[in-house]
């Protein structure tokens, strides 16, 4: 037998086990897309990083740089002097929430119909850049699950589940002669009842809707604390909740180390809510400055979603809604010019203030109104708010708002609404600078080259 040599064999293990390795090693390898010639928004400061490159790696960005960097496993996408923002966030929208004031929908459409457009309005959103939704009523946190495990493309979803409202309050769907889910002993009338809003009174049945959403997934909670527009038994100026009611809800969501966001149109209703621990406010069409500067001081975050009152015309909304939510929505009109005086006028408002739309329709005119979703651009432009000022609304003061959620946030690998090292790679390559012309968002067919979203490229019009 020949003898075996040692001297030979071994080098040759050594070198297979090597190359066994270094595949092994490019295999688990993350992917990387590296961004050059890019002028960098970075979600918080006014001036670009100009002449940058961004490293992404998996779903992080790894490196920004102004020197150039060295990745030749990397998927290269050369930004031609364009602007890389973060991914934008609007703070209001429901993805399954359709007109509740059409008799015919509430009797004909099924849950089957809401999840599947919803499905398909996710898609539509992401392709208008926002990859980070905050849903505001409904049950969205289903359409989340079906996003995050990557089988279907659409934005992060912060869901408040089903709304939480008093009989005869904003979210009490009910139409005339359906009776109470409570008082009859009956139980919900209609799925719409059961799935999208829960009547809750009295403490005691807030904290129990209050930990039903968190059962659900909620990552914050949502309470109607004053009239609305589109509901129809409760006249804007009604205040809904008592005291102890709305603290009920907050010690509740605090417990998960999460907060509550009130629907408030009022003064007082405003004031009920900042006063009994609400961390965020939603539409406030009657503020004062009085009550902006409490705002202010108690940093309580908010989104005003004008996209409703502005997108259609006074002869549009009449044809719209019934009589006495079109009188409600002609007095939020009317109103919304002096709450952006008092927003712009107050110091330390605009810190505090996050981009939301609000858009719904009937279900079948839902694709329609995504397509309205950058039209906030030109109202807050229109408004003469600054470009900068209108980007941060859309991208850091929105994750700053997402925060809140503590331990209940379900995206921590990283920060949102920020291009920095550590930060989710979640970004927008922009044909142009929006810094110096914000409309180039209301756009976003024509004007966002790249979207990505997670580290994974969904529109790329540059190859």
């Amino acid at each position: 037998m020949t003898p075996l040599n040692l001297k030979a064999f071994l080098p040759a293990v050594f070198a297979a086990a090597s190359f066994s390795t270094m595949a092994i090693a490019q295999e688990d390898a993350l992917p990387q897309t590296l961004f050059t010639n890019v002028h960098v928004f970075d979600g918080v400061n006014e001036a670009r990083i100009e002449n940058a490159s961004v490293l992404v790696e998996g779903n992080l960005i790894k490196e920004i740089s102004t020197d150039g960097i060295e990745a030749p496993n990397a998927t290269m996408i050369d930004g031609g002097g364009r602007t890389l923002m973060p991914g934008m966030h609007d703070q209001h929208v429901h993805l399954t929430v359709f007109n509740p004031l059409s008799d015919g929908l509430r009797q004909n459409i099924t849950p089957f119909h809401l999840g599947g457009v919803a499905t398909i309005r996710s898609e539509r959103i992401l392709m208008n850049g926002f990859t980070t939704v905050r849903d505001l009523g409904g049950p969205a946190k289903s359409i989340a699950r079906i996003i995050d495990t990557g089988m279907f493309p659409g934005p992060r979803i912060y869901s408040s589940e089903a709304f939480i409202t008093q009989t005869s309050g904003h979210a009490d769907f009910r139409k005339l002669n359906d009776r109470h889910p409570t008082l009859s002993g009956q139980g919900p009338s209609h799925w719409v009842d059961t799935d999208m809003s829960f009547i809750a009174d009295g403490p005691e049945q807030i904290r129990m809707a209050v930990r039903e959403n968190l059962r659900r997934g909620a990552t914050q909670i949502k309470i109607m604390v004053s009239g609305g527009v589109t509901s129809e038994f409760d006249p804007l100026h009604s205040l809904q909740y008592q005291d102890d009611e709305i603290q009920m809800a907050v010690k509740t969501a605090e417990q998960w180390g999460t907060y509550v966001t009130c629907h408030v149109f009022t003064e007082q209703a405003i004031r009920n809510c900042i006063d009994n621990g609400a961390k965020t406010v939603e539409h406030i069409p009657f503020l004062t400055a009085e009550v902006a500067e409490e705002m202010v001081d108690k940093q309580v975050m908010f989104a005003t979603a004008v996209a409703p009152v502005y997108s259609v015309s006074t002869e549009q909304a009449e044809a719209f809604y019934t009589p006495a939510s079109f009188a409600k929505w002609k007095s939020v009109r009317d109103a919304a010019a002096n709450m952006i005086e008092v927003i712009q006028t107050t110091p330390g408002m605009i810190d505090l203030y996050t981009l939301g739309t609000d858009l719904i329709n009937n279900w079948d005119q839902t694709l329609e109104q995504d397509k309205k979703m950058n039209d906030e651009f030109k109202y807050l432009h229109e408004a003469k708010f600054k470009p900068f000022d209108i980007l941060r609304m859309a991208t850091s003061n929105g994750a700053r708002m997402n925060r809140l959620t503590g331990l209940n946030n379900p995206y921590q690998d990283g920060p949102l609404g920020v291009v920095e090292e550590g930060a989710y790679a979640d970004l927008l390559l922009v044909d142009g600078n929006p810094l110096e012309d914000i409309l180039l968002l209301a756009e976003p067919d024509a004007n966002l080259m790249v979207i990505m979203k997670d580290g994974v490229i969904y529109k790329n019009t540059l190859d």
